[in-house]
C-alpha cells in the first residue's frame, strides 16, 4: 500500500522526506517500519538520511539516479504547496543571462536557514545557505530574489552597463512586478539598491 501511495504522490526519481511522510499518519512507528523494509527488498532506495526515492532505471544510464538539484530545490526553495527560498548570487545571475559564469557552489537564500550563512553538501553537490533579509512566501520570492541579484549586480555582470539595464528591464516586465509589491517588501530593499532602482531608471519599469 505505502508504495502505491508514492508511485502516485511522488513518482519515479523523485526526493521523498521521511519527515513529510510521518507528518501525514498516525503512526510513525509502523511507517518507518515499512520504509525499512522497502528499502531492504529494494523497492525504495535511501539518498541521504531521512531522504528517499523510489528507483527507476534510465534507458541512458540503465540505472536509477536522483538528482541532487531537485533535492536542493524541494528541501530549501519550494514543494507542491508553498515557495521558501531562491537561488542567489551567481547562481540567479547566471539564470538572468548577466554572466556565463557556472558557480560551483550554489547560493540559497531560505527560510529554512537561521544563519547568516553556511555551506552544506547535497549528493556531490556543495550549496551556501543563508537566512533571508524578510521571510520568503510564494509571493514575494520572485521580488525579492531580483532585488538580491540587483544589489550585487555589478559583482557579477559580464557585459555593459546598456546590456545589463535592458536585461533587467524586460525581467522586470515580464515578472510584471508592481509599485505595490515593492512596497511589500521595503524591510528588504536597502537604501543603496532603492536609489539604483530609482537613479537607473528602472523603478518606472514597475506597474503602477
Amino acid at each position: 500500500m505505502l508504495k502505491e501511495y508514492l508511485e502516485k504522490t511522488y513518482g519515479y526519481n523523485e526526493p521523498i522526506f521521511l519527515t513529510d511522510l510521518t507528518a501525514k499518519t498516525a503512526n510513525a512507528n509502523a511507517l518507518r517500519q515499512s520504509v525499512k523494509r522497502m528499502v531492504k527488498s529494494g523497492t525504495l532506495l535511501r539518498f541521504d538520511t531521512g531522504i528517499y526515492y523510489l528507483p527507476k532505471a534510465s534507458r541512458l544510464l540503465n540505472k536509477s539516479y536522483l538528482d541532487p538539484l531537485k533535492v536542493i530545490v524541494r528541501k530549501y526553495i519550494q514543494n507542491n504547496t508553498e515557495t521558501f527560498g531562491y537561488f542567489t548570487g551567481a547562481t540567479f545571475a547566471n539564470q538572468l543571462g548577466v554572466t556565463t559564469q557556472m558557480p560551483a557552489i550554489l547560493e540559497i537564500a531560505t527560510n529554512k536557514e537561521a544563519t547568516k550563512g553556511r555551506l552544506i553538501t547535497i549528493g556531490n553537490q556543495k550549496v551556501r545557505l543563508k537566512r533571508p533579509a524578510l521571510e520568503i512566501t510564494s509571493e514575494n520570492a520572485p521580488l525579492l530574489q531580483f532585488l538580491e541579484a540587483f544589489s550585487q549586480i555589478d559583482k557579477y555582470a559580464e557585459l555593459s552597463g546598456n546590456e545589463v539595464q535592458t536585461i533587467l528591464r524586460h525581467y522586470i516586465k515580464k515578472q510584471k512586478f508592481s509599485r505595490s509589491q515593492l512596497l511589500c517588501v521595503v524591510p528588504a530593499l536597502t537604501g543603496t539598491t532603492a536609489k539604483k532602482l530609482i537613479e537607473g531608471g528602472l523603478i518606472y519599469d514597475f506597474t503602477p
